[in-house]
């Protein structure tokens, strides 16, 4: 049983497509699926159900798929290991984020990790949680920054950073002249809320009942960006993490309001699949970015980092 056939159905699965798959390796789409049937062969199971269109994978070939992952993985980060002793890093990596995270972070890990390993080739891909955790457990990605991190059977937690979060408004809201915001003011004012799937609405829903406030929910939305301009259109208040809107407090546009009694932080954290071995690039660039909590902290204060894998909840 060749390597290489554990490869192509892997790739098979992860295209949806024995065409593509076979592009992907040089190979004809003959090719493809003869190097799929060696394996049932070989297995002697049926992995893929090719009657149904689009085919399915058959139970057999679900567990295999995620066993093969595994291997391949293992298997690419030996090799990364051997052939970069005793040089720089110059291997791959892939790394997967929710917007928010994206948004307000990884501009300056990008500029960093090209300064600091110019031969790595690293690369982002941005989505919602859901996405991030299922290219994680896919193996699709190596390892992926969230809010709230979540672990279970396949995934592993790492604390990252605290965000604190902020009560913000438009610059000419009528809040803004107020020296300090009490929580009573907040039964006059509308809400523009993120979507109730959402765990940063969890955590803000439980902290206006603890204060016992009522808000009018002006919209629900399921991501930062469409918080702040709704937050502007509707002349509404919203509970936001500080670093997703600093820029737009220093130039204007968007203000923080003085709310003493307000504390409320958002965790974020990396996501990894377990029983995965990370390649040397991968492993530095993971260390690179808990490092930056380390050092800086989202309010210029050092952020102690927990590195060990722990239980949390999803965003």
């Amino acid at each position: 049983m060749q390597l290489r056939n554990l490869k192509v159905f892997c790739d098979v699965v992860g295209r949806h497509s024995f065409s593509k798959a076979a592009a992907d390796n040089d190979m004809t789409q003959s090719g493809a699926s003869q190097a799929v049937q060696q394996l049932e062969e070989y297995l002697q199971v049926q992995l893929i159900d090719r009657s149904k269109r689009p085919f399915l994978l058959t139970a057999e070939g679900n567990a295999f798929h995620a066993g093969c992952l595994k291997i391949l993985r293992q298997f690419d980060s030996l090799t990364e290991e051997v052939q970069s002793i005793g040089r720089d890093v110059a291997g791959s990596s892939s790394i997967a984020a929710i917007y928010s995270i994206g948004l307000s972070y990884l501009p300056d890990f990008q500029k960093e990790v090209k300064e600091r390993y110019p031969q790595a080739d690293v690369r982002f891909q941005f989505g919602h949680p859901d996405e991030v955790y299922r290219l994680v457990e896919q193996g699709i990605v190596d390892f992926g920054l969230v809010s709230y991190p979540q672990s279970s059977k396949s995934i592993s937690t790492m604390a990252w950073r605290e965000e604190r979060m902020i009560l913000a408004a438009a610059e000419n809201h009528p809040l803004g002249n107020a020296a300090e915001i009490s929580p009573t003011d907040l039964a006059t004012q509308s809400l523009v809320a993120f979507a109730p799937n959402l765990r940063i609405r969890h955590e803000i829903d439980r902290f206006l009942r603890q204060l016992g406030v009522t808000m009018q929910i002006a919209a629900e939305l399921d991501n930062i960006d469409s918080v702040k301009h709704a937050m502007e259109v509707n002349s509404a208040v919203a509970f936001l993490p500080e670093p997703s809107v600093r820029d737009q407090i220093v130039t204007g546009g968007v203000i923080s309001l003085n709310c003493p009694w307000l504390d409320l932080r958002r965790p974020l954290g990396l996501i990894q699949r377990r029983g995965d071995t990370l390649g040397r690039t991968s492993r530095s660039v993971m260390e690179l970015i808990l490092d930056s909590a380390t050092d800086a902290g989202d309010n210029g204060q050092p952020t102690a980092v927990d590195r060990s894998p722990s239980p949390a909840n999803m965003a």
